[in-house]
């Protein structure tokens, strides 16, 4: 039983440092979200900003039709990753934090309790990373992150209209 806990770990032991940190977060999805099964993710550099394109969720959130998108204007982003992870992997805790502590299937902005080393590939805009703010996105099949001044959202109805969040 000792090899098990040894190569598994001991569940019911507490690990002081996990107990001190607490991610700390703010959901920016309240009233919308990415398409639950085919976002389509497309991502484009201008300077040092990172504009995200994504189809949103029309089944569950009203006022969305189907096509409609939203653009995510990422300011001075310095670093992104779009890796991966999915949700099996989250639940099976392949990332490096957890459901207890931030749920899957959101856009959130970290304040606190998330190291800043993101999973491969990462691609570097630019080497300032101090003061900037950290952004997840949690999608079926994959997980962003980025650390950029600031966002901003505009939602494109299929017919091409733009309407600011």
């Amino acid at each position: 039983m000792n090899w098990l806990q040894r190569f598994f770990g001991d569940k019911n032991k507490v690990n002081d440092q996990n107990q001190l940190t607490k991610v700390d977060y703010v959901q920016i999805t309240k009233d919308w979200n990415a398409h639950s099964v085919s976002p389509e993710i497309e991502l484009q550099v201008i300077n040092s900003n990172l504009i995200m394109t994504i189809i949103v969720n029309d089944y569950v959130f009203e006022g969305f039709d189907e096509g409609d998108k939203a653009s995510i204007l990422f300011k001075s982003c310095s670093k992104y990753s779009l890796n991966t992870c999915n949700d099996e992997g989250y639940y099976y805790g392949q990332y490096r934090t957890n459901p207890s502590e931030l749920p899957w299937g959101g856009f959130y902005e970290i304040k606190s309790g998330l190291d800043r080393e993101f999973p491969e590939p990462i691609v570097n805009l630019t080497m300032e990373n101090s003061n900037k703010r950290h952004f997840i996105f949690f999608f079926k099949d994959e997980t962003f992150e980025c650390l950029a001044d600031d966002y901003e959202i505009d939602f494109i109805r299929r017919a091409g209209i733009k309407t600011n969040a």
